[in-house]
């Protein structure tokens, strides 16, 4: 079982925040093995959740001047999950994936690999500055139009 650990806490609330949810996401992943439409459900709930990280994580770079070398190195990181995550979701739809045990592992595997080497150097760049991660307008808005609706 992959769980969430507190060596991979970056010192940014919002963004650690984010972190344990998809690492709850992961055991929910775990929990729904045999049922495959609890699978699409949380497989479901962990592509909006990630996008959202990944949008928080964005806009914090844009917002406290992140280098745009570093910046592209992130972002690049953020596209390969997406696409490998997608490729995964793909195959179990298919039935070429029949358990969720395979993208459990690449994702929690990539996640702490990516929060070691991106994420912290992110924050601390961010915590230098004075700066926080939050959620990005354009999501804070669409919750209040999806709650509207």
């Amino acid at each position: 079982m992959i769980e969430w650990d507190e060596t991979l806490v970056t010192g940014d609330l919002l963004v650690d925040q984010q972190h344990r949810h998809i690492y709850q996401i992961f055991r929910e992943l775990e929990a729904a093995e045999d049922t495959p439409a609890e699978v699409m459900r949380a497989l479901d709930h962990l592509t909006s959740h990630v996008a959202l990280h990944f949008a928080t994580e964005e806009d914090l770079m844009r917002r406290e001047e992140y280098p745009p070398s570093e910046t592209h190195v992130h972002e690049a990181e953020h596209r390969l999950l997406t696409e490998r995550a997608r490729d995964y979701v793909l195959q179990f739809r298919t039935g070429e994936l029949t358990g969720t045990g395979p993208l459990i592992i690449f994702l929690g595997d990539w996640l702490d690999g990516h929060i070691e080497a991106c994420d912290r150097d992110l924050i601390d760049h961010v915590r230098v500055r004075g700066g926080a991660a939050k959620v990005p307008e354009e999501w804070v808005a669409k919750s209040r139009d999806s709650l509207a609706s």
